[in-house]
């Protein structure tokens, strides 16, 4: 059984943090488990669409680091959220394929960030590869597109990302360039 802690939504968003240095020692199968089935939980406009591929083999990890320009870390473990094309252009059409499924791993993404909050792990988002290069390292057939990489291992506080400094985003009320005010700031 797996110890996971109860996470507060709204504390999990505010310490989400992209993670760059992990612990050397391996991410349990049943903890990456979980964390895989944390992805498979996120929307999903249709079923079938979305499949992940876990790797914790660090042969295939040491291959990573020297195929994939973004994936500099030690992570000892890897989930890829992929987009099976022809299911999602049966199902979807060319938008399925062209964007819903790309917004879906996104939240896929999301869930991973707060999944690793009740498992006592880091992650870091990577999306800087070529599709070949994640396509021959997961041995991915031609109708399985690569859509996000996520790094996963154990973070300890020395190796912590500080909290997020001056980060904002554009909010706007209505319309863009209209400030919308909540009271919150």
């Amino acid at each position: 059984m797996i110890d996971a802690k109860p996470l507060d939504v709204a504390d999990g968003m505010r310490r989400r943090r992209m993670h760059r240095i992990f612990e050397d020692r391996p991410v349990p199968a049943e903890v990456l488990g979980r964390m895989a089935w944390a992805a498979a939980r996120a929307q999903q406009a249709r079923s079938g669409v979305r499949h992940v591929v876990v790797a914790d083999d660090p042969a295939l990890l040491a291959t990573a680091r020297q195929v994939l320009p973004g994936f500099l870390n030690n992570a000892p473990a890897m989930l890829a959220l992929c987009t099976d094309l022809d299911q999602a252009g049966t199902t979807g059409g060319p938008r399925m394929v062209e964007h819903v499924s790309r917004l879906d791993s996104g939240a896929a993404c999301a869930h991973l960030a707060l999944m690793a909050q009740t498992l006592d792990l880091g992650i870091c988002t990577v999306t800087s590869w070529a599709d070949e290069a994640v396509r021959a390292l997961f041995g991915l057939p031609a109708h399985i597109r690569p859509d996000v990489t996520v790094a996963v291992g154990y973070v300890t506080k020395e190796t912590a990302s500080p909290a997020v400094r001056g980060f904002s985003s554009g909010l706007h009320h209505n319309a863009f360039g209209a400030a919308f005010e909540d009271g919150t700031r």
